[in-house]
């Protein structure tokens, strides 16, 4: 009896083959790449409202630590805000720590589709838990005595997605 080899002595791969993995990566691509889209419009909100909130934690620990008032005041037709001492009590920041006052572009840190303001979002956001409207303030005031004005929220939203976190 005559024996064959399962596996002959061939190099490289068939053309058959090759059209078979590309067809499986194109399927993966075409299911994965508009997912991506959606995480990545996620993440860039929440990473703009995280960068906020560590930017109060600051203000607040700056305001004990120097023992005057820090504000955070924010520009919604600019999509900016602002964060400094405010030593003569006009609402406007005057510095930072020694040196001028920090100013935080959010389009241009998290991308043009990422805005703050009732004003600005495409769609509007939720209720906050009260079931009030959700409207951003103007500014955010932290007290040497660590106190800060109470309830109040900014919310960031993706105009192309729709994804709002507060």
């Amino acid at each position: 009896m005559k024996r064959t080899k399962i596996f002959k002595d061939d190099k490289g791969v068939s053309l058959i083959e090759l059209l078979i993995v590309l067809a499986i990566i194109g399927i993966i691509s075409g299911i994965g790449l508009p997912e991506y889209g959606r995480f990545a419009a996620k993440g860039k909100v929440r990473k703009a409202a995280t960068e906020l909130m560590q930017q109060m934690r600051m203000a607040r620990t700056m305001a004990i630590k120097e023992n005057r008032p820090y504000l955070i005041t924010f520009t919604p037709a600019t999509n900016t805000y602002t964060v400094g001492f405010d030593t003569n009590l006009d609402g406007i920041p005057d510095g930072y720590g020694t040196g001028p006052v920090k100013v935080v572009n959010v389009q241009t840190n998290y991308g043009v589709d990422v805005v703050f303001g009732t004003a600005s979002y495409a769609v509007t956001p939720a209720l906050d838990p009260n079931g009030d409207a959700i409207n951003n303030p103007v500014a955010l005031n932290f007290r040497a005595d660590s106190s800060s004005d109470p309830n109040e929220m900014v919310c960031f939203q993706h105009t192309g997605r729709g994804y709002t976190f507060c």
